[in-house]
């Protein structure tokens, strides 16, 4: 018997595409911890913004970002402080995420197929920090630790959440800068429309507070330096007054579901993904800062597919969470590109970046989770920080206070840096009686007894030969 066959009185729903959803939710981000805390906080218009702590800025005219407060990966995990001395900052926002949005959509591992579970991880920078590290290790004679081959690739981020998990389905690692977040989303969504799974946890994470990050977003004239004294006041999204984005790190994990399997176990269901598409640039887009030559029509053509894969038509969009990541130079083409494809020039727009910065695969999918809340809720977060839409922008309706309302559909839309793709994601409410919890405003139930620690696979209870020499990686 092969691991994916199906009976044969299933024969009548082959043809059927699955439809997928949102059942667990895990934010990471500057402005809080958790669902509920990350999402009041976007509510309130607080940003996460502040002097760069995590790096040596001194030589960055650029001095403030959005930095994970008082994160402790033993808040999260037990053994969390053993893994910490070994494990790069993205594996460990990556791990506590997906604790999180495990916990919060109830699954039990123990009873879902470890084999039809599969996990994706977005991330555009990955492990560099990391990298860099081990670099200045060599050039100055000293001896390499034993994991550094194993730490220094992307893909290790996937590598310890399959194991810590015990995920033994697909598993993918997407990097495509920063819509490498909503790009993990698309791959889960067309993993489970194939049935290759019928649940997939997707994280999308990373920390750019790299010394060596900063000098290059520096030379491509990418960051905010008119705000280090007012960091609160430093992202504008579509704003005259905006001068660069505010750099940071993040995580997040969703977990997304076959719904048919949602159901089935009463699961608490967020939103539906019903549509995605990415398009490039082509031949049509030369790197250049100082000559962009930027043309909205990749962004138009994202959007758009993203709502044919939906069904919908544009004028049936509720709301918008745009990219928005007060940048001069696309800001200014996302908003045209929204005012073509939309034909609702009062649809609502907002950008949740005002608040927590842009970090690649990390606001990416925070944007997903915040786009999910928004359904679940029936509230939106306001644009921070935004006054007066700049000239050169159209004219969209930028939301600058907390919207309530019964919104149905969220179009999400994420910029890959340097303008050559872009990525949508469809978001709607589904249909779903008998649901219990409609607000979804329910605390975090971490476990049976609502410890906040997870108990790891056996094998990673003990340490791990390969990644440690003698003296590293004491679990006590």
């Amino acid at each position: 018997m092969t691991l994916f066959q199906r009976k044969r009185d299933e024969a009548t729903i082959e043809n059927q595409i699955p439809r997928v959803v949102i059942t667990g939710i895990g934010p990471i981000s500057a402005v809080g911890l958790g669902r509920n805390d990350f999402y009041q906080a976007l509510l309130e218009s607080r940003t996460g913004f502040g002097p760069i702590t995590l790096c040596d800025a001194s030589r960055s005219p650029s001095k403030i970002g959005a930095e994970v407060k008082n994160f402790a990966l033993a808040s999260f995990v037990e053994h969390g402080r053993a893994i910490e001395r070994w494990a790069p900052r993205p594996t460990q926002l990556a791990l506590a995420a997906s604790i999180l949005a495990l916990h919060d959509a109830g699954l039990d591992l123990h009873e879902i197929d470890p084999d039809r579970l599969g996990l994706i991880v977005g991330t555009g920078v990955g492990n560099l920090g990391n990298v860099l590290q081990l670099s200045s290790h060599w050039h100055t004679g000293r001896q390499m630790p034993t994991h550094a081959a194993f730490t220094a690739i992307h893909q290790s981020i996937p590598c310890v959440l399959s194991s810590f998990l015990d995920i033994r389905g697909t598993m993918t690692t997407v990097s495509t800068g920063c819509n490498s977040g909503i790009d993990g989303l698309g791959q889960a969504l067309r993993v489970l429309q194939a049935r290759a799974a019928k649940a997939v946890l997707v994280v999308g994470v990373d920390s750019e507070l790299v010394p060596e990050i900063l000098a290059a977003l520096t030379a491509s004239g990418s960051l905010t330096t008119r705000y280090n004294e007012t960091p609160e006041l430093a992202s504008r999204p579509f704003d005259s007054e905006r001068d660069g984005n505010v750099i940071g790190e993040g995580a997040c994990a969703l977990l997304l579901e076959n719904e048919d399997h949602a159901l089935a176990r009463s699961a608490r269901i967020y939103a539906r993904v019903a549509g995605y598409h990415m398009s490039s640039a082509g031949g049509g887009r030369r790197y250049s800062h100082d000559k962009p030559n930027l043309d909205p029509g990749p962004a138009v053509r994202a959007m758009r597919a993203s709502m044919d894969d939906a069904g919908w038509e544009d004028h049936q969009v509720d709301l918008v969470n745009a990219n928005g990541s007060s940048s001069r130079l696309y800001d200014p083409l996302e908003s045209h590109a929204i005012a073509e494809v939309l034909t609702r020039t009062d649809t609502p727009v907002h950008s949740i970046k005002s608040m927590l910065g842009q970090h690649g695969a990390g606001s990416s999918m925070l944007q997903c989770a915040s786009a999910a809340l928004t359904l679940r809720r029936k509230i939106a977060p306001p644009t921070a920080n935004h006054e007066n839409l700049d000239s050169e922008c159209a004219r969209i309706n930028v939301l600058t206070e907390p919207l309530a309302s019964d919104f149905k559909r969220v179009l999400v839309h994420s910029i890959g840096l340097g303008g050559f793709y872009y990525s949508a994601a469809a978001l709607e409410q589904g249909d779903w009686s008998g649901e219990a919890n409609l607000t979804g405003i329910a605390r975090v139930q971490w476990s049976d007894d609502h410890h906040p620690r997870h108990l790891p696979t056996p094998d990673y209870q003990e340490p791990l030969e390969p990644w440690r020499a003698k003296g590293e990686f004491d679990p006590n």
